[in-house]
């Protein structure tokens, strides 16, 4: 048997002093961590007392996220999309509160792990938990004839398949829903309170929930990924992510928690900058192009955002995100529509 010599860090993100040396197999779980690759992946990070993140079993990236547990008077998790195998760390009955921070699947497919929990999502998004056609406009669907004509659209989880231990595929189901919260409601959980924090722009009622005085911000998709901001549904909005940015920088966290890295405690003022500067290329890039009319169809060409369009949503989601830095710039009189579906810069 292959041995891989591994550090088996302290819970305590906080802490980075290795608490031991040892030689564990591939694959093998250990005290709640997962090793793969010759890798740990602790499911369980602990942030604070009673506070941890859920971190899926490989990288929290789709159709998974990174989740938040707090073992408080109320039990509650935040985003359910952390995969069952990463939940199985935590009690799932035992949880009475899920708070979600949008509509997406990969932070909600979770839900059947927690049968005695209570979902509150952000007011903005409300409908599209239990109606169909709020869904549909949510996600853009209603502009896929217009985006890829000719083309129907298939079944997400037909074109990404999805793992063992995400137990639904990706498309519209209802699910009930406690309660909606909004842009400063207060959720007390006992020891510790969490405040919603209006964070649109990924989607319209993206949220991340603060505790202040502890300085911890789940910021949930503004992300800080290598490959910058999704903001491609229609919900989406460029000038509310830019707006969102600024208001996760003048809150300054000292502990940032995000659903698709790692947690970071440290540079986080300038990793945002540097997270918000793809956008901004991708602005300066459509504006310089624009000196000529051009269409959605030209301009999503350039693949500013999926350069490699792996399946045929990407191609969709090139095409939406051009057509919200497009939107913007319209609001903001820096192009004109010269003729329908041609623009240009004023």
């Amino acid at each position: 048997m292959v041995y891989d010599r591994l550090f088996l860090f302290t819970y305590n993100l906080l802490s980075n002093i290795p608490q031991a040396v040892i030689y564990l197999p591939k694959g093998y779980c250990y005290n709640n961590n997962i090793i793969l690759r010759g890798e740990v992946f602790p499911i369980l990070k602990q942030l604070l007392d009673g506070v941890y993140v859920v971190v899926p079993e490989t990288q929290p990236k789709y159709p998974y996220s990174n989740s938040m547990y707090f073992d408080d008077d109320i039990p509650a998790v935040i985003d359910l999309g952390a995969g069952g195998k990463a939940f199985s760390a935590i009690t799932g009955p035992k949880v009475q509160m899920a708070l979600i921070s949008h509509s997406h699947f990969d932070h909600l497919h979770g839900d059947s792990f927690f049968p005695a929990a209570k979902f509150y999502v952000g007011k903005e998004e409300l409908a599209t938990y239990d109606d169909e056609a709020s869904y549909h406009n949510f996600h853009g669907y209603d502009l896929w004839s217009v985006m890829m004509p000719g083309i129907k659209r298939p079944g997400y989880g037909s074109v990404i398949p999805m793992p063992e231990d995400v137990p639904v595929s990706p498309g519209f189901r209802k699910i009930p829903v406690a309660g909606a919260f909004k842009d400063q409601d207060q959720i007390i959980l006992g020891k510790y309170t969490l405040r919603a924090i209006h964070l649109p722009g990924h989607t319209a009622g993206h949220y991340g929930f603060y505790m202040e005085k502890q300085g911890l911000l789940f910021s949930g998709d503004i992300d800080l990924a290598k490959a910058g901001p999704w903001y491609s549904n229609f919900s989406a909005d460029v000038g509310d992510l830019f707006a969102s940015v600024e208001r996760i920088k003048l809150i300054d966290p000292r502990i940032l928690v995000p659903s698709h890295r790692r947690v970071l405690t440290e540079n986080i003022l300038s990793s945002l900058d540097q997270y918000i500067h793809i956008v901004l290329k991708r602005h300066d890039k459509i504006l310089q192009l624009l000196k000529e009319p051009l269409t959605i169809d030209a301009l999503a060409a350039y693949r500013l955002v999926f350069p490699e369009q792996r399946n045929i949503y990407e191609l969709f989601w090139e095409k939406m995100t051009v057509y919200n830095h497009l939107k913007y710039m319209l609001r903001e009189g820096l192009i004109t529509e010269v003729e329908p579906g041609y623009y240009r810069k004023s």
